[in-house]
C-alpha cells in the first residue's frame, strides 16, 4: 500500500473518532472548577486574537481554583500545567518552567511541548535545541498535537533533526487529524503547492493533492483560521491549482473572512457584489464594502477591484456612481456623479485610505 494511503487512512480514523472528554476526580471538587474555568491544558496557537485573550482570561480566573487543588492532589498536572500557564502569562518564566516540569513528569504531553517552546526560543532558559527535540518527541508520542506540528516542521526544515519529507507529512498528518488548526492548515499547504516537498511532487506521499488542500483547509476555516479561510476562498476562486471554480463556497469563505474584519476578504466580497459572482449583484452594497475595505489603511485603492479570467474589468456604472456619493458625503469628492472612475474619484478613494 502506498504510504498516501496510509496516511489518509490515518487522517480519517483519528478525525472520525470521537474525543472523549477528561473528568475530574470526584474527591478534588477544585480540580473540577479548575478545569472547568481554565480548560483542558492546550499547548497550541489559538485559533484567533479573540481566542488567544480568551484563554489567557479562562486561565488567569483559574489560578486560585487550581492552587486549591494542588493543595489536594501537589502532583495533579492538569492542575499543574494550568497553573504554569498563568505564571507564564505573567512573564514569571523561571517559575512557569519549574510548573511545567512537574506537569510533564505527570505523563502531560502539552507540558513537554511547552518546555519544548522554552528550550527552542530560549525564553527564561539558555537555547538548546537537542533539548526541545526530546521534549517535542516525547509530546507527539503522547499524542499532542501541537509537539506534532512543531516536529513536523523540525524534520521540514532539518533543525535538530534529519529533514525528512515523509516524517513531516506523517506528524502533520497526525496533528491535523486530531483536529489542530493550524496543522490542518499547514497540512492544506503541503499538499497544495508541495511546500518541503523536494521538486514539490511525492507520488508515494500523493503531493500535489489540491482537492485534499481544499479539504483540509476548509476543516481548519471552520474553527476561525484566518489563514485557511482565505486559501480556501482563493482555490475555490479558480486560481489555477486545480481546484474547480466553486463561487459558492468562493463566496461563503471570503464573506467569513470579511465578518472577522479582514481588508482584502472585505474589498473582494464588493467585487462580487459589484459583479455579480454568487450573490445577486448589489452596486450599493459593493460601494459600501470597498470603503470599508479602504477605511482599514490596508487596501491599496489601485488594487481594490478583484479580477476574471486574469483581468479587472472596468467599473460598474451603478456601483461607480454609488461609491461617488458616499465620497462626496465624506467630503473626499466634489466632482460630477458620473459613474467615471477618474482621477478626482480616485483621489478621495486614496485620501480615504491615507495613500
Amino acid at each position: 500500500m502506498k504510504r498516501a494511503h496510509i496516511l489518509s487512512s490515518i487522517f480519517l480514523s483519528i478525525w472520525l473518532a470521537a474525543p472523549s472528554a477528561a473528568s475530574a476526580d470526584s474527591h478534588n471538587p477544585a480540580l473540577a472548577r479548575c478545569i472547568a474555568t481554565g480548560g483542558a491544558p492546550d499547548a497550541g496557537v489559538p485559533v484567533t486574537p479573540e481566542a488567544q485573550k480568551q484563554a489567557v482570561a479562562a486561565i488567569l480566573a483559574a489560578k486560585e481554583a487550581c492552587s486549591d487543588a494542588l493543595e489536594v492532589e501537589p502532583d495533579q498536572p492538569e492542575a499543574l500545567f494550568l497553573l504554569g500557564s498563568a505564571e507564564q502569562i505573567a512573564g514569571n518564566h523561571k517559575q512557569a518552567f519549574a510548573t511545567f516540569e512537574r506537569a510533564a513528569a505527570g505523563g502531560l504531553g502539552a507540558a513537554d511541548t511547552k518546555l519544548g517552546d522554552y528550550y527552542l526560543f530560549g525564553v527564561g532558559v539558555k537555547p538548546d535545541l537537542e533539548k526541545a527535540v526530546a521534549r517535542f518527541t516525547a509530546a507527539a508520542d503522547k499524542g499532542d498535537s501541537a509537539a506534532q506540528t512543531t516536529l513536523a516542521i523540525l524534520h521540514m526544515l532539518g533543525r535538530g533533526v534529519t529533514r525528512d519529507p515523509g516524517r513531516t507529512v506523517e506528524l502533520m498528518t497526525l496533528a491535523a487529524a486530531g483536529g489542530y488548526h493550524f496543522a490542518q492548515q499547514r497540512l492544506g499547504q503541503i499538499y497544495l503547492t508541495g511546500e518541503g516537498i523536494p521538486n514539490g511532487r511525492s507520488d508515494e506521499l500523493g503531493i500535489p493533492n489540491p482537492e485534499f488542500a481544499a479539504t483540509l483547509f476548509s476543516l481548519a476555516a471552520a474553527q476561525g483560521n484566518m489563514t485557511a479561510i482565505q486559501d480556501v476562498a482563493n482555490l475555490y476562486a479558480d486560481d489555477g491549482f486545480g481546484v474547480a471554480e466553486n463561487l459558492e463556497e468562493h463566496v461563503k469563505w471570503t464573506r467569513r473572512a470579511a465578518d472577522l474584519g479582514e481588508p482584502a476578504a472585505i474589498k473582494m466580497l464588493g467585487f462580487l457584489y459589484e459583479q455579480g459572482r454568487g450573490v445577486d449583484k448589489d452596486p450599493q452594497r459593493a460601494a459600501e464594502l470597498y470603503i470599508d475595505a479602504l477605511k482599514t489603511g490596508q487596501v491599496n485603492f489601485d488594487q481594490m477591484r478583484g479580477k476574471i479570467n486574469g483581468y479587472t474589468p472596468g467599473w460598474d456604472y451603478d456601483t461607480a456612481v454609488a461609491f461617488q456619493i458616499i465620497l462626496q458625503d465624506m467630503g473626499l469628492y466634489s466632482g460630477p456623479i458620473d459613474g467615471i472612475v477618474g482621477w478626482g474619484t480616485a483621489g478621495g478613494a486614496r485620501a480615504l485610505a491615507g495613500q
